[in-house]
């Protein structure tokens, strides 16, 4: 790239043979027709062979920021979701909900790990040393993480060494090669940490190998599970009767990786920085809501002692009423109901009375209705649209800022259809001049349809 030409943009894409993002780039230089995630006109989650071209091309570029801490870098005139339709990027402003993916599936061509492997990798990356010229250690005060690593690192033959540092309250292990190490033989551990591409990285360094992605979702959970125990945090707060669950980490990437193995076990997480005078940025990634907090600590949970404090959360949570927060539907899905409505002749009290909701006059239009309160209105209706919506694969991710950035280089992958493709979690298409004059599109959700008509007419 020369002095004077612009940055490309890297686009990278979800793919659902291996459960690993690929960035475009390696796509047009391989030719090859990659299996991805999509969606169907339902919103539900689907895979699609990739089969359009990939083509570079010069575009004004918005950089998005939502406020699950998601940050994209994309040509002002591909779409995203909205309830309401497809909208360019250039179009969107704060306040405004996309769509992004609340689950991934598992991949169509799983790699198992070892489990010991699984157990070791995630607390190498939490709590693991593996500096270049130094012993690779592992510190803990937790009891039953020392023994899991003991145990994990048998599996490569290295027995572990126990020093105990009473001044700072902390075991750390050793984890010497079992052999003496000449003629270009490497301590185990250390190599296959090398091929992981962990090897020498320092904390605000480390990533979520590929590996990680490619096993089935039991594996994954048990990776999350021993990572949490490391730099995560689970807690019951008495004050506000709220449980606090997140894990912590001054590498953007590993937060990023975690959070998308989080839609593996169907959790959504949110990404938060924390700053402070003379410190590294810390990333804070956070598993909020009742329900999404019940979900994690059950098909996950934590290993030793902050297991613990998780069975705790759940126990309190237990039995609360559970408000939907953040995981609600646009307010623009009354449109749809309000139609619907006025096809069957129905008051807002004849509405209320048939939803078993409270009549709160116009006030009761005001908030975005919850999943599950919009699932008995579309049975109250009989309106399939109202049901997908209520049951389909799309969180609806609020847009906290966009701003122009520039003319940049950026990879577009253009399907034949112009199906979305999963983009970091979003849903993305690109509406080609092809497309317009008459190829078939994917127009979205059929009530996103119907609302669109609505404002039409």
């Amino acid at each position: 790239m020369t002095a004077d030409a612009s940055p490309r943009v890297s686009i990278r894409v979800a793919r659902a043979d291996n459960g690993f993002d690929e960035s475009l780039e390696t796509l047009k230089r391989t030719g090859e027709k990659r299996l991805l995630w999509s969606v169907d006109e339902r919103g539900r989650l689907v895979r699609r062979r990739s089969s359009g071209t990939v083509a570079v091309r010069s575009r004004e570029v918005h950089r998005v920021n939502l406020a699950s801490g998601r940050q994209f870098e994309l040509a002002s005139d591909q779409q995203v979701l909205k309830v309401d339709g497809w909208a360019p990027v250039s179009d969107l402003a704060g306040g405004s909900r996309v769509g992004v993916l609340r689950r991934l599936g598992a991949p169509t061509e799983p790699r198992a790990m070892n489990d010991a492997e699984i157990i070791l990798l995630a607390h190498m990356i939490g709590d693991g040393s593996c500096v270049r010229r130094q012993p690779i250690r592992y510190a803990s005060i937790d009891e039953e993480n020392l023994a899991a690593v003991t145990i994990a690192a048998a599996h490569f033959g290295v027995t572990a060494i126990r020093d105990e540092y009473a001044a700072a309250r902390v075991t750390t292990l050793r984890l010497p090669a079992p052999y003496r190490l000449a003629r270009g033989k490497r301590n185990p551990i250390a190599e296959w940490l090398d091929g992981l591409g962990l090897f020498g990285l320092r904390s605000y360094e480390k990533f979520v190998p590929a590996e990680v992605f490619a096993p089935p979702t039991e594996q994954v959970a048990l990776f999350l599970r021993h990572l949490w125990a490391t730099d995560g945090s689970v807690r019951w707060d008495a004050k506000t009767k709220q449980g606090r669950v997140y894990y912590a980490s001054t590498s953007r990437a590993l937060i990023e990786g975690v959070l998308q193995l989080l839609l593996r076990v169907g959790v959504q997480g949110r990404v938060t920085r924390i700053r402070k005078a003379g410190y590294r940025d810390c990333w804070h990634l956070t598993i909020d809501r009742a329900a999404n907090q019940i979900a994690f600590l059950t098909k996950v949970g934590v290993h030793g002692a902050r297991g613990v404090k998780a069975r705790e959360v759940v126990t309190e949570l237990a039995g609360r009423v559970r408000r939907p927060g953040t995981d609600s539907i646009p307010l623009e899905v009354w449109c749809t109901v309000k139609n619907t409505m006025a096809e069957r002749d129905w008051s807002d009290k004849d509405f209320a009375l048939a939803t078993n909701t409270r009549f709160d006059g116009p006030r009761m239009w005001t908030h975005c209705p919850g999943r599950v309160r919009l699932h008995r209105i579309s049975n109250a209706l009989g309106n399939r649209g109202l049901h997908d919506l209520a049951t389909n694969d799309i969180y609806w991710d609020k847009i906290v800022s966009t701003a122009g950035i520039g003319r940049r280089e950026i990879f577009e992958l253009r399907m034949a259809e112009d199906h979305p493709i999963v983009v970091g979690g979003l849903l993305v298409r690109r509406a080609t001049v092809e497309c317009d004059r008459g190829r078939k599109q994917f127009d979205g959700l059929p009530v996103s349809r119907n609302i669109h008509d609505t404002s039409q007419g």
